[in-house]
């Protein structure tokens, strides 16, 4: 495997010890960057994208991911960190809620389809197995990749997991091309969890199922502490919530995949 190596420094702090080693690389035909990391063996490997919320690749985001990746490397995933917003010089102004997060909301179902394209190229990748796990602002975007009518059956992902979205009006009465898997916590006061469980009243199409964790707040998956304030609402980890999402994301996936 041959793979531009672009961000050494965060590619190392993304996948330190216990899992397989990451390199940076670039996506082809989108600004986007990755962190792209493959278990030993020889595969193919089914593959996991995983797109951050607002705030980007943040520090705190980089120690939830690491868990990911590592809990994802064990059961035998490629996993593949998306950074729409970090080649792009964006910080936090995403968050904000004006017109660059509807761009941003744009912007990343584009980066998406291209990181399908990019692992598919591979063929240590199993191109019929390729899943898709989407944080705040990055599950927002994976609703709607389970829906639009404007991408490719090919460029489809096989199944979706959506930590603490925002179950949008327009997504509410849509019908999905991809089985979805919402984690949300019942504290969340940012993507209040009532309006995914009201999406799944109407869900259609292909499976939506919501899990919401007591007591659990908005970012409930990324080891820090809290709660604290952020943009005005309340964010916090949750230990068990974490670990028990991570362990029905992968059944979600095993579930839906063919592999």
């Amino acid at each position: 495997m041959r793979v531009p190596i672009i961000a050494i420094a965060l590619a190392g702090a993304i996948c330190s010890s216990g899992c397989a080693p990451t390199a940076g690389v670039s996506i082809p035909h989108t600004p986007a960057a990755g962190y792209l990391a493959v278990p030993e063996g020889d595969g193919p490997f089914p593959a996991v994208v995983l797109m951050h919320g607002c705030s980007g690749l943040d520090p705190e985001v980089q120690k939830g991911n690491t868990v990911h990746v590592r809990n994802l490397h064990s059961e035998g995933f490629v996993t593949l960190i998306l950074d729409s917003f970090g080649p792009r010089r964006l910080g936090d102004v995403v968050c904000n809620e004006g017109e660059e997060e509807m761009e941003a909301f744009r912007y990343r179902q584009r980066d998406a389809v291209a990181a399908v394209r990019f692992l598919r190229s591979h063929p240590f990748v199993d191109s019929e197995n390729i899943f898709v796990m989407g944080q705040s602002h990055g599950g927002w975007v994976v609703l709607q990749l389970a829906i639009s009518r404007n991408i490719p059956v090919g460029d489809r992902f096989r199944a979706a997991v959506a930590y603490y979205p925002w179950c949008g009006d327009q997504q509410l009465r849509q019908q999905l091309h991809t089985p979805v898997l919402v984690l949300i916590g019942e504290s969340d006061d940012w993507t209040p969890a009532d309006r995914c469980l009201e999406a799944k009243r109407y869900a259609r199409g292909a499976p939506f199922e919501v899990v919401v964790y007591e007591h659990a707040h908005h970012s409930f998956d990324l080891p820090m502490g809290g709660p604290y304030r952020y943009k005005g609402y309340t964010v916090a980890g949750h230990a068990g919530a974490a670990a028990d999402s991570r362990k029905r994301m992968v059944a979600w996936f095993r579930e839906h995949g063919t592999f």
